[in-house]
């Protein structure tokens, strides 16, 4: 009798054990997506208005004091943005990202849209906003089948803002908008995220005329970044770069600066300080035998500043010493405005670095002629383009590409912004000769490296 209750009650345990999981895999069933002519509500605003990030509309409160509300804007060229899509999206933000409980979504205009919602303080904004991108991307493969996920990558661009509680508004669509901007410089840059924190909103209350007095009253220092031999160790050639020194937030790189210089004048100021700057060094220190400046777009466009610069690198005989950095797009788009600077500085030995490299030397079928014609001794590739590129199969064949036509004509290929063993090793691999980047030079700021103004 007993065996007989135990087996009964085993079989009693067992069905509820098969139910459980017939339940389950009934929850798990994928509904088609049904679309119909039912509207999201949507609401067109201007771009600045204090609303427009969507914390009133959408019932986002900050509970948490750690959690973080984002703010992300995003450009898709080529899908027309309906409610059937908007329709898509919600979904698949609500099953992708169970953490988060509501979700405000405005329509900008035919080809932008933002998006505001809260996200815990555990993710990170780098992986988060990835996560989201591909979310975007399968939202649209659902909405438009004929679209292939392929072409549409290079086809978004989002910037992201993440934030607490209490932050200024304005600014955080200002910073949105920065991260837009940054990701649309680059085809191999599809997102990027400017968080919102106190640093970052100093930097937005700067002025023009800020810098220029910070430039005018020498209150900057000169950092050699060394590019180092994949090889052997050895350092090929140092970069010139700028720090401001700042009262509270202490020395801030161009990068941190550019969005606040905006006048010709100041950008041509600012080059010359720093190409006086980096003659002195040569001059007063032997072991720095090359050095490369990077000069704004602006002043590559300027004759006048050329003939200053030419001057003073032939009075100081430091024309062999100072190479110049040009943009590869500035090469490609602007060759015809450029010729007349480029045949001066050959003509008076100065060479130059094809910069931020990303490999439309390669699409633009490029000859090596050009490189002779202008004097063009070496290439260094976009960080855009070496970053995670043990990751992406893409990256590495543009990359192996670029260093077989340089390898055929003797053109050393340099790397910048290497932060990972990974990337050094892929990139070593690849063909690349020489690295910069944190990678090498984590702590810059203590080496002597630095020459004091």
């Amino acid at each position: 009798m007993k065996r007989l209750v135990k087996f009964i009650k085993k079989l009693y345990e067992s069905l509820l054990f098969f139910s459980f999981f017939s339940k389950k895999a009934h929850y798990n069933k994928q509904t088609p997506y049904i679309i119909n002519n039912q509207k999201v509500t949507v609401i067109e605003e201007p771009k600045l208005n204090v609303s427009l990030l969507g914390i009133e509309q959408s019932g986002i409160h900050l509970i948490d004091s750690k959690a973080k509300t984002a703010f992300v804007i995003i450009e898709v060229s080529q899908i027309e943005i309906t409610y059937a899509f908007f329709t898509i999206l919600k979904t698949e933000l609500s099953e992708q990202f169970s953490e988060i409980n509501k979700v405000s979504i405005k329509k900008i205009n035919a080809v932008c849209f933002t998006l505001t919602f809260n996200k815990g303080p555990f993710d990170r904004g780098d992986l988060f906003i990835h996560r989201l991108h591909e979310v975007i991307l399968q939202s649209i493969a659902l909405a438009d089948q004929n679209k292939i996920q392929q072409n549409l990558v290079k086809s978004i661009k989002m910037g992201m803002c993440d934030y607490s509680a209490g932050a200024n508004q304005m600014m955080v669509y200002q910073l949105a908008q920065t991260a837009l901007m940054i990701s649309k410089t680059s085809e191999w840059l599809s997102y990027y995220c400017c968080s919102y924190h106190h640093t970052q909103t100093q930097l937005l209350a700067l002025t023009s005329n800020d810098i220029s007095a910070y430039i005018e009253k020498k209150r900057y220092i000169l950092l050699f970044q060394p590019v180092f031999s994949m090889f052997n160790g050895d350092i090929l050639q140092h970069e010139a770069l700028i720090r401001i020194r700042h009262e509270t937030l202490g020395l801030l790189n161009a990068s941190q600066l550019l969005s606040n210089i905006k006048s010709k004048k100041q950008k041509l100021l600012l080059d010359k300080a720093i190409v006086t700057q980096v003659i002195n060094v040569i001059k007063s220190e032997g072991s720095y035998q090359q050095v490369s400046i990077n000069l704004y777009q602006t002043s590559w466009l300027d004759i006048g500043f050329f003939q200053w610069l030419i001057d003073v690198l032939i009075m100081s005989k430091s024309n062999k010493n100072i190479v110049l950095e040009i943009a590869e797009v500035d090469l490609i788009n602007k060759e015809t405005q450029l010729q007349h600077i480029f045949n001066l500085l050959n003509k008076n030995n100065i060479s130059l670095v094809l910069d931020k490299v990303e490999g439309a030397i390669i699409d633009k079928l490029v000859k090596y002629d050009v490189f002779v014609k202008y004097n063009i001794k070496s290439l260094k590739l976009s960080y855009n383009l070496i970053h995670n590129i043990h990751f992406n199969i893409k990256k590495q064949e543009k990359v192996k590409e670029i260093t077989h036509f340089a390898k055929s004509h003797f053109l050393p290929v340099f790397a910048v912004g290497v932060e990972q063993k990974l990337e050094l090793d892929v990139l070593k691999n690849l063909g690349v000769v020489g690295a910069q980047g944190y990678y090498f030079s984590e702590a810059l700021q203590e080496l002597s490296a630095f020459s004091k103004v």
